[in-house]
């Protein structure tokens, strides 16, 4: 189940890029707030050490958060975290506030088990997109090998899913495959340029020979 944590935050007078950056060097981190429950678009910035460890759960951006804002409490989610493309600080966060009857969309981590002798196992999905209640969002789904052969493959519909989970993905789509290893041979870089090289002097001396 998702992970629920406590954050609080304090309302902005703005959300000029001057604003921003002052909070940012206060340690805080500026966002906006959004959804069920709120009138309007609510300008809000966090402090930017409990952001990291709500987000440091194993919920990840999947995290529950339990917002306080100016003594109003508003059951949200992390969505369009901006982050710094170096340092991957977080410059800028949309909170939704959410109804924990209603569903939400999210992505979970596909986790793949076991083995199949003789074989390689590709992951081609890495995440599955569903529908879940907030209170109800899984860490991860797991799907296993174990028992399948050389041709295989996992379709997305296949994955064991929790009761009153909606898978949004195409359940055709293939989200693992089982193949035999390849076995073609490595060719040498310098054999494949020596190659290349009197391929390219016979070509020239065939086209001298023509004039």
């Amino acid at each position: 189940m998702a992970d629920q944590v406590v954050l609080n935050a304090d309302p902005r007078p703005g959300d000029g890029k001057g604003e921003a950056r002052a909070l940012r060097r206060a340690g805080r981190v500026p966002a906006v707030a959004y959804g069920a429950g709120l009138d309007a678009a609510t300008a809000v910035h966090v402090d930017a050490a409990d952001l990291r460890h709500a987000l440091a759960t194993d919920a990840g951006e999947n995290v529950v958060i339990q917002m306080d804002i100016a003594g109003d409490t508003h059951l949200t989610m992390p969505r369009e975290i901006h982050r710094h493309p170096v340092r991957r600080d977080v410059l800028h966060v949309d909170f939704v506030a959410i109804d924990k009857n209603v569903k939400v969309t999210v992505e979970i981590p596909l986790h793949v088990e076991g083995e199949v002798e003789g074989a390689v196992v590709n992951q081609v999905m890495n995440y599955l997109t569903v529908d879940v209640l907030p209170l109800e969002v899984p860490e991860y789904f797991t799907t296993t090998v174990e028992g399948r052969e050389v041709g295989d493959v996992v379709r997305a519909g296949e994955v064991e899913l929790p009761e009153g989970v909606d898978l949004l993905d195409d359940p055709e789509r293939t989200a693992v495959t089982i193949n035999l290893p390849d076995t073609s041979p490595v060719e040498d870089e310098d054999e494949a340029a020596e190659g290349e090289a009197a391929e390219g002097e016979a070509a020239e001396a065939a086209e001298g020979g023509e004039e």
